[in-house]
């Protein structure tokens, strides 16, 4: 008869009263059983778990483990995890494997696993190759049972194991990753639907990381600089446009990460010896935390309409008859456009203030802290405002000012258009 329980419960028991730590001799004094004996069943708890150990000049002192017991852990894991003798039936297993398993905690003990995994779906090719004598030592796949009379996907982990009495066994994991499957799914859909769509279109899409290193870029963009689109990946936009082109660029890029929101900017590149002008659009994509992981341009060719007998051209012409200064930037604040009239008011010539701040003219500081291209951004009408601005050579000058947005689709402000007159 097998009386090893027995020793090693009193083992336990006189080390629970001795929490410093025995020796060998110390406990079979105690005991009043022989070292060997002792030194044998020691060494079993030692290797189940039970007792650790330490040394002390030249003696070595055992003390209860202070471990938690694996299988109590094993109740607060999500996934399933059953302990099976050779022919499968369960020996103990986890609270949330009764779930998985349709059937009560209680009364999981003493039943085939493969028996109650047939009942939830387990096809019957599975199971064959789970008794196949030929199967890997750990076996894992993906099915789908049904999980409270629904369809889930799982992944099974079977794995044979030796008990600590010898005998051989065999662990299951069952783990619920339906959510992670589908999940995983609708990005596929959605990965081949947006390749589909920028392939067919005829606008240049990219995609770039914040740092504007780009990731993606589409056919007709690769086309535009005759390079094999794959080429760009892990170059840096900035390597591509012109110098005065990469303030708005980069300043559009820091807005959708900061702000987290769509951006739309015009700018003009030289590309095979001719200026071309681009509207482009920048879309945030946010990751779990809300924070921007990667930026989605579309880059519209607009040269047409800013060219030659165009109403852009025919627009600016009108601008310069205008007396009143009229100044377009961006939402930051960054000219895009300078009339003749700001010219004569602030002394500033366009070629000196295109790509520069606004606000070095239209100075909050002067105007009890008005940033006006702001609050037009953010909706507020501003009508005849009695402003002041600071003109060339520091010399400030009382004016009346007005703003209005500018946007070129829904709920996307691209800038600001400013109208001064004195």
């Amino acid at each position: 008869m097998d009386n090893s329980h027995q020793y090693i419960s009193r083992i336990a028991e006189v080390l629970r009263e001795n929490p410093d730590g025995m020796t060998i001799s110390e406990i079979s004094s105690g005991l009043s059983m022989s070292r060997n004996t002792i030194g044998k069943y020691i060494e079993m708890m030692f290797q189940s778990g039970i007792v650790d150990v330490r040394t002390v000049g030249k003696a070595r002192l055992f003390f209860l483990s202070k471990r938690i017991p694996v299988t109590t852990l094993l109740n607060y894991l999500s996934s399933a995890v059953v302990q099976t003798d050779e022919r499968f039936r369960i020996q103990s297993a986890n609270l949330p494997a009764a779930e998985f398993l349709g059937t009560g905690y209680t009364q999981m003990t003493g039943r085939n696993i493969l028996d109650l995994l047939v009942i939830q779906g387990l096809k019957p090719e599975i199971r064959t190759k789970i008794l196949s004598p030929d199967r890997p030592l750990i076996f894992t796949t993906d099915l789908e049972l049904n999980l409270a009379n629904k369809k889930r996907f799982v992944w099974l982990t079977m794995a044979d194991v030796v008990m600590y009495d010898g005998t051989s066994g065999h662990y299951f994991i069952i783990e619920d990753v339906h959510d992670w499957k589908e999940a995983e799914e609708s990005k596929k859909r959605y990965y081949a639907l947006f390749h589909a769509i920028a392939a067919e279109t005829d606008d240049r899409i990219f995609v770039m990381t914040p740092e504007m290193i780009f990731t993606y870029v589409n056919p007709r963009f690769g086309l535009a600089f005759d390079r094999d689109p794959q080429s760009f990946i892990g170059e840096s936009r900035m390597n591509i446009c012109d110098n005065h082109a990469k303030p708005l660029i980069r300043e559009a890029a820091g807005y959708v990460c900061s702000m987290g929101e769509p951006y739309r900017t015009l700018f003009s590149v030289q590309e095979r010896d001719q200026v071309r002008w681009f509207d482009e659009r920048l879309f945030p994509v946010h990751d779990n935390n809300g924070t921007v992981r990667e930026i989605i341009g579309f880059s519209r060719d607009i040269t047409g309409f800013q060219e030659g007998g165009s109403a852009g051209v025919l627009l600016a012409s009108m601008m310069d008859l205008l007396f009143e200064a009229v100044i377009t930037t961006t939402p930051a604040g960054t000219v895009l456009s300078w009339n003749r009239g700001a010219e004569q008011m602030t002394g500033y010539p366009r070629d000196e203030l295109i790509g520069s701040s606004a606000l070095s003219i239209i100075t909050p500081e002067l105007n009890g802290g008005h940033d006006v291209i702001r609050e037009t951004c953010n909706g507020e009408v501003i009508k005849e405002l009695k402003f002041v601005i600071r003109a060339r050579g520091g010399r400030k000058k009382k004016v009346l000012l007005s703003t209005s947005q500018l946007s070129f689709q829904e709920n996307i402000v691209s800038g600001v258009c400013i109208v001064i007159r004195e």
